[in-house]
């Protein structure tokens, strides 16, 4: 069974964490929105920022559709000891969620 591994850092302690396949299809299949990982076609353009000289490369993005999808990225996070960023992009007709598992 594939796995993902994520490096997480905590002040000077780094550790990884194994994610396995069934476990982020398990953790997709809740949400309404799009779970993206790296070699996901919509990866990169989620990925980046208006500032350019910003190149972050989250092991998870969830495009979340709605509040209970936060609230699934972020259950999922802590329950896998993952660190969270959050991003609101408004658009002209709907403000998008993100929450980025780094």
């Amino acid at each position: 069974m594939a796995e993902q591994q994520v490096l997480t850092e905590t002040g000077t302690s780094v550790e990884t964490v194994a994610l396995q396949s069934s476990t982020l299809e398990t953790f997709r299949a809740t949400l309404r929105g799009t779970l993206l990982r790296p070699g996901d076609a919509e990866y990169d353009a989620a990925r980046k920022v208006w500032n350019g000289t910003i190149d972050r490369r989250p092991a998870l993005i969830v495009r979340c559709a709605g509040v209970a999808d936060v609230m699934q990225a972020v259950t999922f996070a802590r329950g896998h000891g993952l660190p969270i960023q959050s991003a609101v992009v408004v658009t002209m007709w709907r403000a998008t969620r993100y929450a980025t598992v780094a």
